[in-house]
């Protein structure tokens, strides 16, 4: 563009520099203005394409990141699936049992609510204490839970935080429970409570993730069928039915002695999601 444009300069300095010669030229001078007005005309629509290649290099790359992380969502709910059946089928080692944290919750329909239907206060008062939570935002892991060295102290100190209604930082100090006594005896019972007060907030893939490695790990643990319920509801609040009704059906066939307020709650649950 610029040496056409050079040209043209080169060729009105010529006619203008003729002189006498030249005093015919109106109308070629007037073909050259034009022609430098169409060139100027053709550069201001090159920039144009410029900006568009641009634009439409940067909107590819948006939807090469987009297919990325589609693919990777896939692959995560491949995981997951591969966790529930080697969960429900026993299998301690199976890995990706995790994977659930990966995933956002779904909503509930219901809201928080006492998945036991337990009739006192005096039978559990934390679990009482975690139904009537309301939801609320997930926010930043607390900073200043610290537990106890002592197990029990600090399995004491965690519900503490349920009975003030402290449920991010009860969360985050359950959490830390499991990793620092992962052989005591109320281990089992803290990797539960930590279950429910995912599902109290909604924070319904985590929940599931907790229960799974409930009954992954603790499979003869006396909460053990309720943490199967629990989880057949995380999942049906994560409109997951296949898999809430698979859980159901098999809490059932490994624990036909289930209290009757686990076997009702199933149930109804089942009914909801319309199990056949």
């Amino acid at each position: 563009m610029k040496s056409v444009r050079a040209g043209i300069i080169a060729a009105i300095s010529v006619l203008v520099l003729s002189g006498p010669a030249a005093a015919g030229t109106k109308d070629d001078v007037r073909a050259l203005q034009a022609q430098m007005a169409e060139v100027q005309q053709a550069m201001a629509g090159h920039r144009a394409a410029l900006v568009r290649i641009s634009e439409l290099e940067r909107q590819n790359q948006l939807l090469t990141g987009r297919v990325e992380e589609l693919t990777y969502e896939l692959e995560q709910a491949t995981r997951r699936l591969d966790a529930i059946t080697a969960a429900l089928s026993g299998d301690a080692n199976a890995a990706g049992v995790a994977a659930f944290s990966d995933f956002d919750s779904a909503p509930s329909s219901s809201g928080p609510m006492d998945l036991m239907g337990r009739p006192s206060s005096a039978d559990d008062p934390i679990a009482d204490q975690i139904s009537e939570q309301t939801a609320e935002p997930a926010g930043a892991a607390p900073s200043d839970v610290s537990l106890p060295l002592d197990p029990n102290a600090a399995f004491d100190y965690a519900s503490g935080f349920i009975l003030s209604g402290d449920y991010q930082r009860a969360k985050a100090a359950f959490s830390l429970y499991v990793e620092a006594f992962p052989n005591h005896q109320r281990t089992p019972d803290a990797q539960f409570r930590l279950g429910e007060i995912h599902l109290a907030l909604e924070e319904n893939a985590a929940a599931a993730d907790a229960f799974i490695q409930h009954i992954r790990k603790y499979p003869d643990n006396g909460r053990s069928a309720e943490a199967y319920l629990k989880l057949g509801t995380a999942f049906a609040r994560l409109d997951k039915p296949s898999e809430a009704c698979t859980v159901f059906k098999t809490m059932k066939a490994k624990h036909p002695n289930a209290p009757d307020a686990v076997m009702q709650r199933a149930d109804l649950e089942m009914a909801r999601i319309e199990c056949n």
